[in-house]
């Protein structure tokens, strides 16, 4: 990870741990509606990749009935780059998630799960203070994290966007 003092603004802004954060803190909370579980770690570094990148973002489906395999079917072109996409914010996720143990937004189990101990009002009153795209990837998290849920297991999920654990 670059210092602060070393990152340009954009990158300050869009890549903010606090700001990270709630889009993976938004995504465990989704991921445990359908199932009451916990978002297992590896998929917590799928969830930035997906919600920043703005196409992506914008052509996921608008409910859970969509599977993400015949999504991808679809959506080949979501996964053009995906691994490059998770390698470069592999850093930045590390960091939101080491916020979010901090601020004791997020904790990890013994088994490794990803587990939203924040209560939802305040996720949600986060939500309410962003607009434009960053109110967009958010609320697109949490669908993430529900859409994940009720999906196959991490390691299909996971080839199936064309990355390994």
């Amino acid at each position: 990870m670059k210092p602060w003092t070393e990152r340009t603004r954009e990158e300050a802004h869009l890549l903010n741990p606090a700001f990270c954060c709630v889009a993976l803190t938004s995504a465990c909370a989704g991921f445990s509606e359908p199932s009451d579980q916990s978002l297992p770690f590896a998929l917590a570094f799928m969830v930035l990749p997906i919600v920043l990148h703005k196409n992506t973002r914008e052509s996921l489906p608008r409910n859970t009935r969509t599977s993400v395999p015949a999504w991808l079917q679809n959506h080949g072109e979501a996964r053009i780059g995906f691994h490059e996409r998770v390698m470069s914010l592999t850093p930045h996720t590390r960091e939101a998630l080491r916020f979010g143990l901090a601020s004791h937004w997020m904790a990890i189990g013994d088994s490794g799960l990803i587990k939203c101990v924040v209560p939802d009002r305040r996720v949600n009153r986060a939500i309410r203070s962003l607009d434009g795209d960053a109110k967009e990837c958010i609320a697109r998290a949490r669908f993430l994290g529900k859409w994940f849920g009720t999906s196959i297991s991490t390691e299909t999920l996971m080839a199936l966007w064309g990355i390994r654990p």
